[in-house]
């Protein structure tokens, strides 16, 4: 409740009355209060602060009609009073009476428009009347006035949502989760958070804190030097890849496909009509099978199709799914070292960008594949000019990138011969559109 020294009416002896109501007020000796209110309207009929506290001591006792009727008085007596008109518009709120709490609100902000609670509780009231657009507009005032109020961010991630604007509403829902206290909160969902907003320092100090916890955690590691730049390796590590895909093995196929537009299986359709009609013609090798997504699309061209992924759990699911003849949990490098000569094809969707160098997975790849043998898979683009010297950069993501002269100076290294590369959006990576290429290659005879 307000001092009333910010709101003085009347003689002395009244303002010390009424302050000693309030304080019985706050206190929850009802009784008390309500009794000097009482009192104080018998000597001053029209008394703006006893007015207004025993319309808000009536509110809170059921007696909804007559506290509105007396707190409307007193903001009627005391117009520029915004605290009191925002007092008006929480009543009318909790009552429902949105297009009026929104006016009382409103009138609030008149008198002090610089309150960026008053502008989350119009743009709260806006919402709840159909006036999404006019919310929209208060809740960024609220913003603009404190970026980092948590009640306006989670009503426009909310907002954005709903209407299908997937970068808006993720933006604000980010902004929203980073805000302290981060107990409790997933230490995975922060660092991506940081890492949507750009906030890159604070991401990669919240993985040092993570690793400091956690030393034997390879995610935390893994993304610091991903967020850092600091002793980025050539590749993701098996135990980085191992634990992260374990640990999102039963809702991957899910969150893959519907909440990141993944088109690996797409692309490699689309690939796979480079190599030829479909005929079962092929011993085919899935390196980096995860799930199996990609089994529906190879099953018509496989004699025999094998998978292989270092994820225990995503074997399982592939597995349930049905149509390899094999699958293997195993390092695929590892894998295809014992494996010369075996497959006519090899296919790797979303594989490679956990490599980095590039090298030692086409040398294997291209000793297991028979003479002219097809490498079909999809790379993340890197066109920045920081990258060309190697020919690829860890991406704050995680992920690996690569330039198209990197990937065709490989294939030419490990004699595949380029049958066809294609620009394509690969996913969405927090609700941005990933580009890549799909390259389908084959082994010289």
């Amino acid at each position: 409740m307000d001092s009333l020294s910010q709101v003085g009416a009347g003689s002395e002896a009244l303002l010390q009355l009424l302050e000693q109501a309030i304080g019985f007020h706050t206190a929850g000796d009802l009784q008390k209060a309500e009794k000097i209110y009482r009192e104080v309207l018998v000597q001053d009929p029209v008394h703006p602060i006893a007015l207004h506290y025993l319309g808000i001591f009536l509110y809170q006792n059921g007696q909804d009609a007559e506290g509105v009727q007396n707190i409307r008085l007193s903001c009627a007596l005391q117009p520029d009073n915004a605290a009191w008109h925002n007092d008006l518009g929480n009543v009318l709120f909790a009552l429902r009476e949105f297009e009026e709490a929104s006016e009382a609100y409103q009138a609030s902000l008149d008198a002090a428009p610089h309150d960026h609670v008053v502008w989350n509780n119009l743009g709260s009231s806006q919402l709840q009347h159909g006036d999404t657009d006019g919310a929209i507009e208060s809740f960024k005032q609220a913003l603009e006035l404190d970026a980092d109020f948590g009640p306006a961010l989670i009503h426009l991630g909310n907002i954005y949502e709903a209407a299908g604007d997937k970068m808006n509403s993720a933006h604000y829902q980010c902004r929203a989760f980073v805000l302290p206290p981060h107990e409790g909160k997933s230490k995975q969902m922060l660092g991506i958070s940081y890492y949507f907003l750009g906030r890159l320092q604070e991401a990669a100090a919240h993985y040092r804190d993570w690793m400091s916890e956690e030393p034997d955690n390879p995610i935390p590691a893994h993304m610091f030097a991903a967020c850092a730049q600091q002793d980025v390796p050539e590749r993701a590590s098996d135990s980085y890849i191992e634990k992260h895909f374990d640990r999102y093995a039963e809702t991957f196929n899910a969150n893959l496909v519907d909440s990141l537009a993944y088109r690996g299986p797409e692309l490699m359709q689309q690939a796979l009509q480079v190599v030829g009609v479909p005929a079962r013609q092929f011993d085919v090798l899935d390196i980096g099978c995860g799930t199996g997504l990609c089994e529906p699309i190879i099953a018509p061209y496989a004699r025999s199709l094998i998978g292989v992924d270092l994820s225990g759990k995503m074997l399982e699911q592939a597995k349930a799914r049905g149509g390899y003849d094999q699958l293997f949990k195993q390092e695929i490098t590892d894998y295809m070292a014992g494996k010369t000569a075996s497959a006519d094809l090899v296919l790797s969707a979303d594989t490679m960008i956990y490599f980095g160098d590039l090298e030692k997975v086409f040398q294997k790849v291209a000793s297991a594949l028979r003479e002219t043998g097809y490498f079909l898979f999809t790379v993340e683009t890197d066109a920045e000019a920081s990258a060309q010297a190697e020919g690829f950069s860890l991406h704050p993501s995680g992920r690996y990138r690569h330039s198209l002269s990197y990937v065709t100076r490989c294939l030419e290294k490990f004699g595949f011969e380029l049958l066809d590369v294609k620009d394509a959006v690969i996913r969405e990576e927090i609700r941005q559109p990933v580009l890549g290429m799909v390259v389908v290659a084959r082994r010289k005879s």
